[in-house]
């Protein structure tokens, strides 16, 4: 650790979270950050090669890409009132378990396809390529650009499903790897260890200890032991100890995080909701820089070389079908009846955000783009690649993100005047 290589990758680090704080709202209006994350690790790698063997390079990204995404989910659930986590339930879960299947079964075939893969093998890719980024997400939907730009029911229903999409991907990405490992007791093992106890009861749990540390924050408060400044550091410090906690007993720690802070978020009102937001320009960045750097400096270029034909045609593929066609089918189920207005934002204020976040088409483009891939697919990437060691998954999967991430980035601040525009004409 005590190496030029190390102390650059912390100049780097400091210097780009730096720079974002300073520029980052401005920014967005061009390119998305994470863009920046990626350029600084493609800069170490470039001075000091490959510091470290890879595997070693993926087991530090994969723990930062846990903080991360962890975090990520936390804040986006502690963002949301009461009454929007009500609002968004019905919708929201439809979207996320009807959306996830679809895209882990068209991207699944799309990897096997074009990379003449057995179906567990991409299958295994497909699930880690199938979570809507929270970090990155975050990174689109928030900020004054976003909100002068985007309606609340499109930001906050795209925030509810990264956040709950990042912890069901574990269910998805498992049931392939443990018939990997054996096909016979496989299905009887992802049904009762996976299932029921490292998702099933990591939820009851999360949500249990979130809303009992929420009465106790609130009863600290309200007896003047916690200043509002400090509620948010007090719940992110919760949230490190929720995730240690729910790793030690081997359940799915993402999604226990995201339960705890919507639990969290309930009992303790808007007072967390304001420091949230606060937190939401800036905080993400501490994590999400290193993790994304970590990324660029363990991309395989040799092994790149071997597939970029191939990776560039899934990556089209992947972008263009991985998500939109399911969200057309979901908008052909749940748009609004004729005759029924969106509700005004005072009735938002005073209700919740409205749960219908697609009543144009417009919508829909804009819904079905913005799902970015990012470190929630690097978590799920190094967690595989641990498992099965084999040496196809972080060839294909690292390609994937980085081309996600790229197209994105690119795109999100364009794309979001775009649809402002559609938007205003059609209103007009």
């Amino acid at each position: 650790m005590h190496s030029p290589a190390f102390f650059a990758f912390v100049l780097l680090a400091g210097a780009t979270i730096w720079l974002l704080g300073l520029t980052g709202k401005r920014m967005k209006r061009v390119i998305a950050p994470p863009l920046l994350a990626l350029a600084a690790g493609a800069l170490h790698r470039l001075i000091f090669g490959q510091v470290m063997p890879r595997d070693e390079l993926l087991g530090m990204m994969e723990t930062l890409c846990w903080f991360a995404v962890g975090f990520g989910v936390a804040s986006i659930a502690l963002r949301l009132r009461g009454r929007d986590i009500r609002s968004l339930l019905g919708t929201g879960g439809v979207l996320v378990l009807v959306a996830m299947a679809g895209m882990w079964v068209v991207t699944t075939m799309i990897v096997a396809l074009i990379f003449g893969l057995p179906l567990l093998v991409a299958a295994v890719i497909g699930a880690i390529l199938t979570p809507t980024d929270p970090v990155i997400a975050s990174s689109i939907v928030t900020g004054p650009f976003a909100e002068r730009h985007i309606p609340a029911r499109i930001r906050q229903m795209l925030s509810f499903e990264s956040g709950g999409n990042d912890g069901l991907a574990f269910l998805f990405m498992f049931l392939p790897i443990l018939l990997l490992h054996d096909a016979t007791d496989g299905w009887g093992d992802w049904l009762l260890r996976v299932g029921l106890w490292q998702v099933v009861a990591a939820g009851v749990i999360g949500l249990g200890l979130g809303h009992g540390a929420g009465r106790a924050l609130k009863a600290a408060r309200a007896a003047g032991q916690i200043g509002r400044r400090s509620l948010m550091l007090a719940s992110l410090t919760f949230m490190v100890g929720l995730l240690g906690l729910m790793k030690l007993i081997d359940t799915d720690s993402i999604w226990a995080a995201f339960l705890a802070g919507l639990a969290l978020a309930t009992a303790l009102g808007d007072e967390v909701r304001e420091a949230a937001d606060q937190y939401e320009e800036g905080g993400n960045n501490l994590a999400m820089v290193p993790a994304l750097m970590l990324f660029a400096m363990a991309v395989p270029w040799g092994a790149w070389g071997g597939i970029w034909g191939a990776g560039l045609l899934a990556l089209g593929l992947v972008l263009a079908f991985r998500r939109l066609p399911v969200i057309w089918l979901l908008y052909l189920l749940l748009k609004p009846g004729a005759g029924r207005p969106a509700p005004s934002a005072a009735d938002q204020a005073r209700d919740g955000v409205d749960p219908r976040p697609f009543r144009a088409p417009h919508d829909v483009w804009f819904y079905g783009w913005f799902g970015p891939i990012g470190l929630s697919a690097m978590f799920y990437a190094g967690a595989a690649h641990r498992e099965l060691a084999d040496p196809r998954l972080w060839p294909i999967t690292s390609f994937l993100i980085a081309g996600s991430i790229l197209a994105h980035g690119l795109t999100a601040a364009p794309f979001t005047r775009l649809y402002a525009r559609a938007a205003r004409d059609d209103r007009s």
